[in-house]
């Protein structure tokens, strides 16, 4: 891929449609965000976040976005041709569920945002900004990742690290899932297995997203030690994933069934989001993967603070990464049902490109608890741009404890060609029903 040419000062181009805060001269592109100017971040980070500056353990270069590199960030060309297309054609249930404007059944299928037009003052903005989001991460397509996921003690050392091998099949979302036959009524599947370490190798599990929004999510596990398979409650998706800091809730972002949620726009601000400067840079590795779609390689590059043996601050802090300002909706979301692990969320989407950002997490008393802090890649194509495909360099997530000071990193393996993470991919559907769970597990 091409590199950059730089990036170019531009001012308040990425102020449109907002009362921008005041450019500081302190955070001019360039500038390290540290301990020293963290002051200069107030109203621009989630508080949380901010506090890692200010004690010293993030230290990030803020850059500002050229022409070239939004054209990366931006959503391909179509996803925004399928976008407008969508103008008035959805609207939304009381219950949340995105229905056929004329014929309020539920659409075969969907692709690009739902809602193009945000109106703040809508009563349903802030579920149309959800929607929206969930379409940016369908558009991924069929998918295949290796991940590792450390978990990171206050001390700064690692008490346990699981690799899981995720496979997704998508029914929505982007041209290949156009027309796939879907006799279950789901918008996707997952299957997600456990191959490291030994004890938890063979641990194995499955859901089902159901179109319907009356239905809840269907997920199954195998568990070795059981030998058997196993109906999970999708309540336990708020909960922590073997011992983690991480919830099936997490997702790429935020990946909870809307209708089990009450959303409220909270405003629209200029804030400063983690990108990943390879990214930027057109630095992305991107190749055919063996069996059909597309791999990316990623760099060979720190990508938390436990990766660089001269770091001296938080052991999950991204090392790579640099800070940029975008446009974002400010989202809260708060769970239906009173068992939920949390009281409330809120939610920071891009305004323009409805990736997700950072989400922080409160329980029922009002304390925040969590904060879950994601990384931004670009879009990249290796076929002229018949299929796109997200991708960076050193991409992380963290899902951080804040009440006990310790963290979840989800990680891709560095510098690996042979590790899967593949876009565009062909799946079988026979491999996502339960009986699967019985033949990978052990």
């Amino acid at each position: 891929m091409r590199a950059a040419r730089g990036f170019l000062v531009l001012g308040a181009a990425l102020a449109i449609g907002l009362a921008a805060r005041p450019s500081s001269a302190a955070l001019r592109p360039g500038v390290v965000l540290s301990e020293a100017n963290w002051r200069e971040a107030r109203g621009l980070l989630p508080e949380e976040i901010l506090r890692h500056y200010e004690r010293g353990e993030y230290r990030t270069p803020v850059v500002e976005l050229d022409e070239e590199t939004l054209g990366r960030v931006r959503l391909p060309p179509d996803f925004q041709s399928a976008s407008r297309t969508n103008r008035g054609r959805y609207r939304l249930t009381d219950a949340g569920t995105i229905v056929d404007a004329k014929t309020g059944k539920t659409p075969p299928f969907l692709m690009g945002l739902p809602f193009p037009d945000i109106e703040p003052n809508d009563p349903q903005a802030a579920l149309k900004i959800i929607w929206n989001h969930f379409l940016t991460v369908w558009y991924r397509s069929d998918t295949r990742l290796t991940t590792e996921l450390w978990m990171i003690a206050s001390d700064g050392g690692i008490d346990r690290k699981i690799r899981t091998d995720v496979t997704m099949r998508m029914y929505d979302g982007s041209a290949d899932a156009r027309g796939r036959e879907n006799p279950e009524g789901v918008f996707y599947q997952t299957l997600a297995r456990v191959v490291w370490p030994a004890d938890l190798n063979g641990i194995v599990s499955l859901s089902w997203r159901y179109r319907r929004g009356d239905m809840p999510d269907a997920s199954w596990t195998y568990v070795p030690g059981l030998r058997r398979v196993r109906q999970v409650d999708p309540l336990n998706r708020s909960d922590g994933f073997l011992g983690s800091d991480l919830s099936l809730d997490d997702g790429a972002f935020f990946d909870a069934k809307p209708e089990d949620f009450e959303f409220r726009l909270l405003g629209r601000e200029e804030q400063l989001v983690l990108f990943d400067p390879y990214a930027l840079r057109g630095e992305v590795d991107l190749r055919p993967a063996p069996k059909g779609g597309w791999r990316v390689v990623w760099s060979d590059a720190p990508r938390i603070g436990l990766d660089d043996p001269e770091w001296k601050g938080s052991p999950w802090a991204p090392r790579s990464a640099v800070l940029a300002r975008r446009p974002l909706w400010i989202v809260e979301a708060r769970p239906r049902d009173p068992n939920y692990l949390y009281g409330r969320l809120i939610l920071r989407i891009d305004a323009e490109t409805y990736h997700g950002c950072w989400v922080s997490k409160y329980d029922r008393a009002g304390e925040l608890v969590h904060s879950y802090q994601i990384g931004r890649g670009i879009y990249v194509t290796g076929d002229g741009g018949k299929t796109w495909v997200g991708g960076g360099g050193v991409v992380t997530q963290l899902a951080e404890q804040l009440r006990l000071h310790r963290a979840t990193a989800v990680l891709f393996p560095r510098g690996d060609p042979h590790n899967p993470s593949d876009f565009h991919v062909p799946t079988d559907p026979g491999e996502f029903e339960p009986d699967v769970l019985v033949r990978y597990g052990r």
